[in-house]
């Protein structure tokens, strides 16, 4: 059973953006750049595979890599450093991957892609979540000009005209997320 997002291959199918993702890393001569890369980086005297200890550090690196090619503020939404409760919870979660001998580049694809996926779904979280913090803040500051004696009646309706809480809230909370 490989679970992505909480979803069973077995019980509900491959979730869409999973299928989309691994179709852009298909074709991403960027991914392939960064992958070989890090493998080579971090293989052991050349002989095309990665020691179990390295893992992390070539995942880390490999992370690294996509980010620098993508923009600044892209890369800081979409990605974050892999950590080592990463690596253990793909492991966890995934009892096929065998990584107590060393990593061929096959490997390491197959364990980078899900550790991508896993990363791309905890940044998404993160990102829904600052969105709906946006969408408070700007609620709770319309709430407080329509509190404002005489003026505030009539300046909360040119605010809701011009600065739609559905709209304006999101931004909020993706600028937030951009500077955190």
């Amino acid at each position: 059973m490989d679970e992505i997002g909480g979803l069973s291959k077995q019980g509900g199918g491959i979730p869409d953006w999973v299928e989309r993702l691994d179709k852009i890393l298909n074709v991403s001569p960027r991914y392939f750049s960064a992958l070989k890369s890090a493998f080579v980086r971090f293989q052991s005297n050349h002989d095309a595979h990665l020691p179990p200890a390295r893992l992390l550090l070539a995942s880390q690196f490999l992370v690294e890599r996509i980010a620098k090619e993508l923009d600044t503020k892209t890369g800081k939404l979409c990605l974050r450093p892999v950590s080592q409760d990463d690596i253990d919870a793909l492991l966890q979660s995934d009892p096929t991957l065998n990584i107590e001998q060393p990593i061929d580049i096959q490997q390491f694809d197959e364990i980078a892609r899900k550790l991508l996926k896993r990363i791309a779904l905890d940044r998404g979280k993160r990102l829904g979540l600052f969105m709906l913090g946006g969408i408070m803040v700007v609620h709770l500051l319309k709430g407080t000009v329509h509190k404002i004696p005489f003026i505030g009646p009539p300046v909360g309706i040119i605010i809701n005209v011009f600065l739609p809480t559905t709209v304006v809230g999101p931004a909020v909370g993706i600028a937030g997320a951009m500077h955190l």
